[in-house]
């Protein structure tokens, strides 16, 4: 096997260096068109084509035909032009990563004649082979939502719960039945997805966001490791001239959750007057007295307190952006740079009452960093070659203790600096006297951080010959991935007998890329602590073949994975590889084998009428598993000497699948309206999930059982996608995005399984297809923007009411016949019906921003404005207890074990046990009214 790994890697060393060329994952637009004579129709000879503001352009040829290849995303302004004719130039021409924008116009002989400005308005991407949506910076300021995710969340095929990610905008999303880990986010060309779980800590504030490109239902070659959707981003450049914006919106006047955000940029040639360096620089500063504010009051009459949001529960937030572009004839140099520091609380209901100061705190940390250097050889070709690095960093601790491990059970500590007492160190404090809030002390026992740093390489080669634009390329990415997790209040830490190291030992963390105690880092030459050392690579070659009536993109894509893990060479035998047959040595174990993954890819699009286009799109998309559910630190496989059954990595997950189909059509409707309607059917198998194994310490030995990760699930998901955008009448524009969709599978996410495969009898998880847990069957949303252009309806005039409405049915729970918040699944509650059988009620929600903008002179423009999220102030039950159906009660001090309860332990049992039941969680956000003013300072 290690020759096939060098073989592999020699592949694609050759293949990167063969490209000599585009970050493989950020893509470029084309423009493209034909030229014509207004009277005769006739085809203009060398008429020029000229993208305002940058060196890009074009010539026509003897059949009146340009294109213009390796346009960087964005909004643009396009001349047309030819001696003897009047000029034309069209303004907002959008162009889009991997699509190719058709621009054909007509010029009027006479010099006389002045020149022609008209603003292009398309209502879809027509050259597309698959779902593409796109929201550009504009349409973003409009809308009274804030975040990536949420921007993203209002399309078709997304489904988002209410209230995730809380204000800071970082909510997951899932994208047409797939889980949450299945999108890949990118930004600038550098994907953000965490390697160890596959989520994102990166965020770009909305005023530094050119345009962002969200695909769904399947993507070309050149884009791999998401099985559900990319969300990519393009933020903003310099410009010829000084651009200075600033906004600062707060809640601190309207309500008492203390919203606080305050971001500002500025932009233009980094020497003044040569447009040839420019640059782009934006800070964004958040402050959140409650980062996910309650729908509901939070009551505890038992302490004669009510609170109207979560205690405790701060956040704060930082987010730079910097770009930098510099034009040097034929060469073209970006550089990069987006950081976002954030630090908030994990909200627990049962510290509510007493013990709200001992929130764990935690820290989530991404820096990004890129540069792009671009060549065009010619009219028709051209190479990129980016390099990128990025680094995730995230802690959670007790933010009394922070890593000061040994003072986390230190009843010297608690008692001399905290007034509490404890029965003894390495113990915690418990109940309260009604017995179901936490009293004052108890310490959240887990003390955790992880980083990994990823340096990517990545290039690609473009040319267009004759109606097809071919591209090949390919990327690598080198990963250093730590790991650290502990249970730091145990008597063994205070045990004098014993060392420092053997301690911890006892603990047993799982621990890689740092020393036992979790402080220093380690290297790769650290043995069994040193970090983890993952290698992806990958190749891709496609072809946009686009005809008059036709494109076809075809494209296959190789994926290189290793993982570069010591894994059990026979798990059923864990011991049996070695000399030892009770402990475990080298014989046990081998590196496990990489993959390598061949994924086609299949897009065609073509009109059927001169208004109506169809589409239809097929691929297979392969994504590696999340990390943290393969790789073992020293102490991790110590379990398997441990009472059963237990978890453990045992190494044998695999990538997981999706093939995804999907056929549409898009139908003008006049000329200010469009109609989408996309059907799509996705097969998924091989995810990850728990699942009971079984092994024996020693041939025909004792059967024992431990619980592993597997990729043991599959599921189908199948719909169809609706959507109506109509542009400006009079000043309204109008978009209506539905979605129906059924998600079945066996599984809703890694660990779902866990509760059966430890409480079944037979310790099997049952595997019946049944709705996954985000299976929204109808999701809809409603966009309204009215707004009034300069110079029209008197005092009305540059203001802009955007009103969105968001609709979607309930989630599917399975029920059970009774349910104790103190025991919780523990003890033997019963379903009543089959797997996620009953759903939660529907949500309805209306979110409103209106702008009045007051231009002052010919370069300042201040606009101020009001925000409300959930304008009508509804209560939306987003989860229920499975016992009731019902988001307020679990119904058991109703049952005779809770009225016994009741009668032993009081008034104050009964109180805060429906205080416990009021859980916050179990809704979305209330009614939310912030004031905002922008300041923007261009054209200097």
């Amino acid at each position: 096997m290690e020759v096939v790994r060098k073989r592999v890697v020699l592949v694609m060393l050759f293949l990167l260096l063969g490209c000599a060329a585009t970050l493989a994952q950020s893509g470029e637009g084309k423009l493209a068109g034909r030229i014509l004579d207004a009277d005769t129709g006739e085809p203009l000879i060398g008429a020029n084509v000229v993208l305002l503001n940058t060196d890009q352009g074009a010539a026509t040829d003897i059949d009146g035909n340009y294109f213009i290849l390796n346009i960087r995303p964005g909004n643009y302004d396009v001349r047309f032009s030819y001696v003897g004719y009047s000029s034309k130039t069209i303004q907002n021409v959008r162009i889009v990563a991997g699509i190719t924008y058709e621009l054909n116009e007509a010029l009027t002989s006479g010099i006389e004649l002045d020149e022609v400005i008209v603003t292009s308005e398309k209502l879809f991407e027509e050259n597309a082979t698959n779902t593409v949506k796109v929201v550009d910076s504009e349409q973003i300021s409009k809308l009274p939502v804030r975040g990536v995710t949420n921007v993203a969340a209002l399309q078709s095929g997304v489904v988002i719960q209410e209230g995730n990610g809380g204000v800071d905008g970082n909510a997951q999303i899932n994208v047409r039945g797939g889980r949450s880990s299945e999108v890949l986010y990118i930004i600038d060309g550098v994907p953000q997805n965490n390697i160890l779980n596959s989520q994102t800590g990166a965020q770009v504030s909305d005023n530094s966001i050119e345009q962002l490109t969200f695909q769904v239902g399947g993507y070309e070659a050149k884009y791999g490791q998401a099985q559900s959707g990319i969300i990519n981003v393009t933020t903003k450049s310099g410009s010829a001239k000084y651009n200075i914006f600033a906004e600062a919106v707060t809640s601190e006047f309207t309500d008492d959750y203390g919203y606080s955000l305050y971001s500002a940029n500025i932009s233009g040639p980094i020497i003044p007057g040569i447009d040839k360096h420019t640059i782009f620089l934006a800070a964004e500063r958040g402050w959140f007295l409650d980062a996910n504010p309650p729908a509901i009051s939070l009551e505890l009459p038992t302490i004669n307190t009510t609170y109207d949001h979560r205690p405790n529960n701060n956040a704060g937030i930082w987010r730079l952006t910097a770009r930098t572009s510099h034009y040097m004839g034929d060469f073209t140099l970006r550089l990069g740079a987006n950081v976002n520091q954030n630090n908030g609380r994990l909200y627990i209901h049962s510290y509510l009452k007493n013990d709200s100061d001992f929130f764990p705190e935690f820290n989530r940390n991404n820096y990004s960093f890129s540069a792009k250097i671009s060549q065009t050889i010619s009219n028709s070709s051209y190479w990129n070659l980016t390099a990128g690095f990025r680094r995730y960093y995230f802690d959670q601790f007790d933010p009394h203790f922070g890593d000061n491990l040994s003072l986390w059970g230190d009843s010297t500590y608690f008692a001399n600096q905290l007034g509490v007492t404890l029965f003894a160190s390495g113990q915690r404090v418990f109940y309260d006297d009604n017995g179901i809030f936490f009293d004052y002390g108890r310490v959240n026992n887990l003390y955790s951080k992880n980083e990994n740093d990823n340096f990517t390489l990545d290039a690609s080669f473009t040319s267009q010959i004759g109606n097809h634009l071919m591209e090949f390329g390919g990327g690598g990415i080198y990963t250093l991935v730590r790991n650290y997790q502990i249970n730091p209040i145990s008597p063994v830490l205070y045990d004098e007998t014993l060392t420092e190291t053997e301690k911890y030992e006892a603990l047993q963390p799982t621990v890689y890329g740092y020393d036992i105690f979790g402080k220093e880092k380690t290297t790769l030459d650290d043995g069994e602590f040193a970090p983890k050392n993952p290698i992806q690579a990958y190749a891709f070659i496609q072809d946009r073949m686009e005809l008059e009536d036709f494109v076809l993109n075809i494209g296959v894509r190789l994926d290189y994975f290793d993982t570069k893990e010591d894994v059990l060479l026979n798990p059923a035998l864990p011991y049996a590889g070695g000399s030892d047959p009770n402990e475990f040595d080298p014989g046990d174990f081998v590196v496990k084998d990489p993959e390598v993954e061949i994924s086609p890819r299949i897009g065609i699009g073509f009109p059927v009428t001169a208004s109506t286009v169809f589409h239809a799109q097929y691929g297979r998309f392969i994504q590696q598993p999340a990390l943290t559910d393969l790789y073992n630190g020293p102490f991790d496989l110590l379990q398997f000497q441990q009472f059963a059954p237990q978890y453990v990595r045992d190494g044998t997950i695999g990538s997981e699948e999706t093939t995804q189909y999907e056929v549409g059509f898009r139908q003008l409707l006049g000329d200010n309206a469009a109609l989408n309607i996309t059907m799509f059917y996705k097969n998924i198998k091989g995810l990850v999930n728990r699942k009971t194994s079984f092994y024996q310490q020693r041939v025909n030995g004792e059967i024992s059982t431990f619980i592993a990760p597997a990729n043991s699930d599959f599921g189908t998901t199948k719909g169809f996608a609706f959507s109506l955008d109509v542009m400006r009448l009079s000043y309204i524009s109008f978009s209506a995005q539905y979605t129906f969709s059924i998600a079945e599978g066996t599984g809703s996410s890694t660990n779902s399984s866990q509760t059966a495969v430890f409480r079944n009898q037979d310790n099997e998880a049952p595997k019946v297809i049944a709705p996954l847990d985000f299976d929204q069957r109808h999701t809809a949303t409603v966009n309204i923007d009215f707004f009034v252009p300069k110079g029209s309806l008197g005092l009305l005039e540059m203001l802009n009411a955007n009103l969105l409405i968001s609709m979607a049915s309930g989630r599917p729970y399975t029920p059970l016949d009774y349910f104790d918040i103190l025991s919780g699944n523990n003890g033997g509650p019963s379903t009543t019906g089959y797997v996620n059988s009953r759903f939660t009620p529907g949500t309805f929600r209306m979110d409103l921003k209106v702008e009045k903008s007051f231009p002052i002179g010919d370069n300042l423009l201040i606009s101020p404005y009001i925000w409300i999220e959930n304008l009508l102030d509804a209560d939306n039950v987003i989860q229920v207890w499975r016992s009731t159906g019902d988001p307020y009660t679990t119904g058991f001090l109703l049952t005779q074990d809770g009225q016994n309860n009741i009668e032993n332990r009081g008034e104050g049992y009964e109180q805060d046990y429906i205080s416990r039941e009021r859980d916050p969680d179990n809704f979305g956000i209330p009614r939310q009214i912030r004031l905002g003013l922008k300041v923007n300072f261009g054209g200097i």
